[in-house]
C-alpha cells in the first residue's frame, strides 16, 4: 500500500471519528439541557417528586456537561489530525512531481 493511499484511509478514518464525536457531543447537550429542565419541573411541581428521579436529573446535568467538554476535546485533537494528514497527503502528492499532459491542441 503506497503513502498516498494509507494516508486517504486515514484522513476516512479520521472524518467518520469526528463525526462520531459531534454527535456525542450533541447528546451530552441534550443530557445537560434536560437535567436542569428536571430539577425546574420538581420545583414547579410539573414533574412528580422522587429521589429516583432527582438523582437521574443531577446525573444528566452534570454527565452532559463532562461529555460535552470531552467531545469538544477530542473533536478539537481529531481536527488537527485530520489537517496534519491532509498536508502529508499533500506533500506526497507533490513529492511524486506529476507531468501536466497537454490538451491536445497543437
Amino acid at each position: 500500500m503506497d503513502e498516498i493511499e494509507r494516508l486517504e484511509i486515514r484522513i476516512e478514518e479520521l472524518r467518520e471519528a469526528i463525526a462520531r464525536s459531534r454527535r456525542l457531543r450533541l447528546v451530552g447537550l441534550a443530557s445537560a439541557v434536560i437535567g436542569p429542565a428536571l430539577v425546574v419541573g420538581f420545583v414547579l411541581g410539573l414533574v412528580d417528586y422522587s429521589p429516583t428521579r432527582v438523582i437521574v436529573a443531577f446525573t444528566l446535568a452534570i454527565g452532559g456537561m463532562l461529555l460535552m467538554g470531552s467531545s469538544r476535546s477530542s473533536t478539537e485533537e481529531l481536527e488537527r489530525a485530520l489537517r496534519q494528514a491532509e498536508a502529508e497527503r499533500i506533500a506526497a502528492i507533490d513529492a511524486l512531481e506529476l507531468v501536466q499532459v497537454g490538451d491536445g491542441k497543437g
